[in-house]
């Protein structure tokens, strides 16, 4: 006899069931009926804990980026330096797709509607894209006593420019770089961004030390 589940565990379950679902079929070949009966609950479960498909999804997205703000944090509470926050920023992003279970990265690419492209993009530009705006802002103070490095909102695009580009590049490498060769493109992508950034940041940084900047 299987023992009961908490509501907790019941959401886990439906969880891991539609994210299987979508490795194998892809999310627009699944429907609500395909998870409920993979998951053995009835249908009026399934709505105590999600609304919709794409409710699933970003739900599960969440959890990619709860789990790499986690690991990147830590690491850019500590790093002042520009070019090192870059690094990190990129490995953390490519590490968000390109994982041990990359078939989701077509599901995060292709699937969901309209609000999950907005929660996705919410995601990477805003919470992560946050992350590295913060590191440059403590740099900039701790080297020229003021916080704000000068046109704030250019340095807002340099990051949200960077984040997009590694997302898609990631993608790209999933769908068209063999197995083998990832490390020496992650590589190559880091080198190319670090030089974008540090051009296009190099004139921001240098006006905002100025004391009246």
């Amino acid at each position: 006899m299987r023992q009961p589940m908490t509501k907790e565990q019941r959401r886990a379950h439906i969880l891991r069931t539609a994210k299987a679902l979508f490795q194998e079929e892809g999310y627009d070949h699944v429907t609500i009926a395909d998870v409920i009966k993979r998951s053995n609950i009835a249908r009026g479960t399934f709505y105590l804990h999600f609304s919709s498909l794409e409710d699933l999804l970003s739900t599960l997205f969440d959890e990619v980026v709860s789990e790499t703000w986690r690991r990147i944090a830590p690491i850019l509470e500590e790093v002042d330096d520009v070019e090192a926050c870059t690094v990190e920023v990129v490995h953390a992003v490519f590490r968000m797709f390109d994982n041990d279970d990359e078939s989701m990265i077509s599901v995060f690419f292709s699937g969901g509607g309209e609000r999950f492209l907005r929660k996705r993009e919410e995601a990477m530009y805003k919470q992560l894209g946050g992350l590295l705006v913060q590191a440059l802002e403590r740099r900039h103070e701790k080297l020229y006593g003021h916080a704000k490095p000068c046109d704030l909102p250019r340095v807002g695009w340099t990051v949200a420019m960077l984040i997009s580009l590694v997302a898609n590049m990631t993608h790209y490498a999933a769908h068209y770089i063999q197995p083998e060769e990832r490390s020496l493109f992650e590589a190559s992508l880091v080198r190319f961004v670090v030089a974008g950034v540090k051009e296009h940041l190099a004139p921001l940084l240098r006006a905002g030390s100025e004391p009246n900047a």
